[in-house]
């Protein structure tokens, strides 16, 4: 019994020694969290769906046999109603300085937008009222843009050229032409419902916020106002004998707004 004691007691204090020399337990480094932060640089494709409306003042300059559907340079006003637009853009865009992103792209938009305004000075065949109409059938722009974002999140500025198609005329007059009067229909005289169509240049501004809600998917809302200035138009009547031109001044400005989806693709940045 005496030598059972005396061993377990050697063992306890070899073990003692032995956990005194071990080295001390090194402490475990936590694993560093890795942050991932949104790039917009990159390139997209998308598209667009909205709505446009405005105003186009036509004018009648002076006519050599006086004036036709108002006095001269007295503009009457066609607003607009909102019409539905539709199309697509592309672009590519470069973040810069932590938060800035410097972009171009090029926009089309398909576009229903027109109204009509009743003459209010001149009166037309048969004592019926003047119409005049405007429709704006395409819009395209090719533009800058300039925003800050955070994240996910994009606030931009845009600028640039715009273009766009539309269509003109003046229905019910009486006579048309210039510098000589036509009356139209033969042998019996009818209205004269003078058109016309052109493709003007202008310039474009426009806000929007957009939010990439996916790695590769963005989507966001635009407001953008379209200014065409002022521009002479030539008016043909085809049923006047020989048929008639005459020019009238149209000045126009357009507001939309678009609800736009884009395809982003990584170019030199990451996800």
């Amino acid at each position: 019994m005496k030598q059972l004691l005396l061993a377990s007691t050697a063992l306890t204090l070899g073990g003692q020694a032995l956990a005194a020399d071990l080295p001390a337990r090194m402490p475990v480094k936590a694993p560093i969290a890795v942050v991932s932060h949104y790039s917009w640089t990159g390139c997209y494709l998308g598209g667009h769906i909205g709505a446009g409306w405005g105003r186009t003042d036509i004018s009648e300059p002076t006519e050599r046999f006086g004036q036709y559907f108002a006095p001269a340079n007295s503009p009457i006003a066609v607003d607009t109603g909102a019409g539905v637009l539709g199309g697509a853009q592309v672009g590519c865009d470069y973040q810069f300085a932590t938060n800035w992103v410097l972009g171009a792209a090029g926009d089309f938009s398909w576009a229903d937008v027109k109204g009509q305004a009743t003459d209010p000075f001149f009166t037309g065949k048969s004592g019926g009222p003047i119409l005049l109409n405007a429709k704006t059938e395409w819009l395209a722009t090719a533009t800058a843009r300039i925003g800050y974002a955070w994240e996910r999140w994009l606030l931009y500025g845009k600028g640039g050229a715009a273009w766009t198609h539309d269509q003109y005329s003046v229905q019910n007059t009486v006579v048309w032409g210039n510098p000589i009067v036509n009356v139209c229909g033969f042998p019996v005289a009818v209205a004269c419902n003078p058109t016309g169509s052109e493709t003007r240049a202008g310039w474009t501004l426009g806000l929007g916020l957009e939010w990439a809600f996916a790695d590769n998917w963005s989507a966001g809302l635009e407001f953008d106002h379209y200014g065409f200035g002022t521009r002479s138009v030539t008016l043909i009547a085809a049923n006047a004998v020989p048929p008639a031109s005459g020019p009238v001044n149209v000045k126009q400005q357009i507001e939309a707004v678009k609800f736009i989806i884009n395809y982003r693709f990584g170019w030199l940045g990451s996800r």
